[in-house]
């Protein structure tokens, strides 16, 4: 709907509406027994303006005063002599009505209106200072984190006896966990605020993900990646992608394969992560990605159960969905998909085309 607020843009509105309204007045008096079309013109064009060029009550409730004296003069000396029958003046009173009834229910539907438009910003400055909030939270948890690492890190290297060395490492281990586990809430936590939305180069964020796992872990990789440039945020679709490809490794065992891929299907980007690994119980499916889920087969592999709420809160939030599928015993495959967006993308920064396939077997560097 269209509003002016425009005070300029109002007077200029009003001085035009006077102009079309008191030679329709005129005509009232001019010509007895014709006011109907000028009279339902004045009141018409009066709603018309109202409805686009809110005024102040002052002068809203003046200028009705005015319409309804000035029109019904008229009407009324014209009845008194006979030319119209009083039932006529009748409409003094109902387009009166009409015509309140109008202002009430623009004046409701605009503060309504406003009412909207300040609890959205109201919202976005709550959103905008719980993400600080979370930025300045998790920096600062992990910063301490870190530096107990280092702490107990010092403790292992100088101690001499077996048992405080093991001791030791089992303080790192549980640091390195709640390390993880600080960063996947905080990610979740941000996961569906509104995120800016640039150009990315989609086939080199997932080519630099999964070179970084096949690195550490020794599985059969596969990457399969021709989507190009999409909008979106990649710092949280790197995000995603750790989670998938992290449960993935957690599920699955030297020998075992990891296809990663990412297509453009229509107007949206695909990414999935499938796996050769133990699968899900088929009663689970469709609660793994219930926050703190976690599969009654996961035994020692067992995570945080925030993985997939995670990918699935990062698919949403750019209005997609998360699509999982499983057979026990032979593996899970992981579906995203999500609007691509319009990304300009100047000629300058296409990439050249490479290879859409790699299969790499490394290693076992870091175990499961």
């Amino acid at each position: 709907m269209l509003v002016i607020d425009s005070s300029r843009a109002k007077a200029l509105l009003g001085l035009g509406w006077l102009a079309f309204a008191i030679p329709n007045a005129a005509m009232m008096f001019v010509y007895p027994g014709k006011e109907t079309i000028p009279y339902h013109l004045i009141w018409a064009s009066f709603a018309f303006l109202y409805g686009i060029a809110r005024w102040s009550a002052t002068v809203t409730w003046t200028t009705f005063a005015g319409i309804t004296v000035v029109t019904g003069i008229p009407l009324i000396r014209h009845a008194r002599v006979g030319v119209i029958g009083w039932e006529e003046c009748s409409e003094i009173i109902l387009m009166g009505v009409i015509a309140a009834l109008l202002v009430w229910h623009v004046n409701r539907h605009q503060t309504s209106q406003q009412r909207v438009t300040d609890l959205r910003e109201s919202e976005q400055v709550r959103a905008h200072n719980r993400d600080l909030a979370t930025r300045f939270g998790s920096h600062e948890l992990r910063t301490r984190l870190t530096i107990a690492r280092g702490f107990a890190d010092l403790i292992r290297a100088a101690a001499k006896d077996q048992r405080t060395r093991s001791d030791a490492q089992l303080v790192l281990t549980e640091l390195d966990k709640a390390s993880v586990l600080a960063t996947n809430l905080m990610t979740l936590v941000r996961s569906e605020a509104v995120s800016a939305q640039r150009p990315l180069d989609l086939d080199e964020l997932i080519d630099s993900v999964v070179r970084r796992w096949l690195v550490r872990v020794d599985r059969a990789w596969a990457e399969t990646s021709t989507a190009g440039f999409v909008l979106g945020d990649a710092e949280r679709l790197e995000a995603a992608l750790d989670c998938l490809i992290e449960n993935a490794v957690k599920f699955t065992g030297p020998g075992d394969s990891i296809h990663v891929n990412a297509q453009i299907t229509g107007q949206d980007v695909v990414i999935s992560v499938e796996d050769s690994g133990v699968g899900i119980p088929p009663g689970e499916v469709e609660h793994v990605c219930d926050l703190f889920h976690i599969s009654s087969n996961a035994g020692d592999r067992a995570g945080s159960g925030l993985g997939l709420p995670i990918v699935r809160a990062v698919a949403e939030a750019r209005g997609g969905t998360l699509h999982v599928a499983s057979s026990l015993g032979q593996g899970t495959k992981v579906t995203i998909r999500m609007p691509r967006g319009n990304p300009a993308i100047p000629q300058a920064l296409v990439p050249v085309q490479r290879a859409t396939m790699q299969v790499v077997r490394t290693p076992q560097l870091v175990g499961d």
